[in-house]
């Protein structure tokens, strides 16, 4: 009984020390991850999230679908309204059919805001777009959009998401 009663109270001094050690908490383990973290180049990761927008504007007004398709990372996808989720081969496919049908087509963005963490970007806003049909007339359409970006490991910037919805749709939207 005698060693019995000596390893309850080596049990119970054990967990008094353990018990009364200062802890760490996550708070601190947050900012020690935070401090040790790289810096973040804002303004880099402003000049990639205004190139691929750029890039998208110029490739779309030049009617040049292979182009757009481009800037999407291999495994990136398109979410138009009223069609099914488009991988990469996708877009190229849609924005093909597109411009076939278009005699001219003018994409305007404006960019509201962004977020990132230094290797992804969430970017949103409107746009408006003028499109020509082949024989038709002129029709404008508005707009909202939202496109994640992400930073692959040889430094380049491609859109991983991108969705895009009709305020004021095209006529004929969706017949497409």
């Amino acid at each position: 009984m005698k060693w019995y009663r000596g390893s309850l109270f080596g049990l119970a001094a054990l967990v008094l020390v353990v018990a009364c050690a200062p802890q760490e908490t996550a708070e601190a383990d947050a900012d020690a991850t935070y401090e040790s973290a790289p810096a973040v180049d804002m303004s880099a990761i402003e000049a990639a999230v205004d190139g691929i927008e750029a890039g998208y504007v110029a490739a779309y007004n030049a009617g040049d679908a292979a182009g757009i398709a481009a800037l999407f990372a291999e495994d990136g996808v398109q979410s138009p309204p009223l069609m099914p989720q488009l991988d990469k081969a996708g877009v190229e496919a849609m924005y093909s059919a597109q411009f076939e049908a278009m005699e001219a087509q003018q994409l305007e963005v404006m960019r509201e805001g962004y977020v990132t963490d230094g290797k992804r970007t969430v970017s949103w806003g409107g746009f408006r777009v003028m499109m020509t049909p082949t024989g038709g007339e002129p029709v404008e359409s508005t707009g909202r959009y939202g496109v994640v970006n992400r930073q692959d490991p040889d430094g380049s910037w491609k859109i991983v998401g991108h969705m895009f919805n009709y305020e004021v749709p095209p006529p004929g939207f969706g017949e497409m």
